[in-house]
């Protein structure tokens, strides 16, 4: 029997091509991939058959960071590559098993909040052809 997995992290989650991720991980202080799925009405026809509407369904990658006010910060890399499509990977836990991988389209992350504080800021990203992959730690 597999070992369950239940905890959210240590994990991580890169955004970017190999070579040149921006490597979220260590800002991120959570990260859900959210789908989302949209049903058209059923068609009536006059004869008194039906058919079923078609059903679409869309995926985000959201989150919440740690704010991080210097040029290396994700903010100012999100604001950079907005508009964006670049693959990402997200590992959710590294004794898991499990890692996600697809493309998101980067948006840019408030910058700022409430004074004297460590402000987080929330990211949605639209991702694209999500698939679950087969994750094993690197040696």
């Amino acid at each position: 029997m597999t070992k369950k997995v239940r905890t959210l992290g240590p994990g991580s989650l890169k955004i970017g091509d190999t070579g040149s991720e921006q490597d979220f991980s260590a800002d991120v202080i959570n990260t859900a991939l959210e789908p989302s799925t949209d049903t058209e009405d059923n068609d009536n026809f006059l004869d008194g058959h039906t058919e079923g509407g078609s059903q679409t369904e869309t995926w985000a990658l959201t989150g919440s960071v740690k704010e991080d006010f210097s040029m290396d910060g994700l903010q100012v890399w999100c604001l950079k590559n907005s508009g964006k499509t670049l693959p990402f990977e997200w590992v959710p836990n590294l004794e898991g098993g499990l890692k996600l991988t697809g493309s998101v389209v980067i948006a840019s992350i408030q910058f700022g909040g409430d004074v004297k504080t460590k402000n987080s800021n929330d990211f949605s990203f639209v991702a694209i052809d999500v698939t679950p992959e087969t994750y094993t730690a690197s040696v």
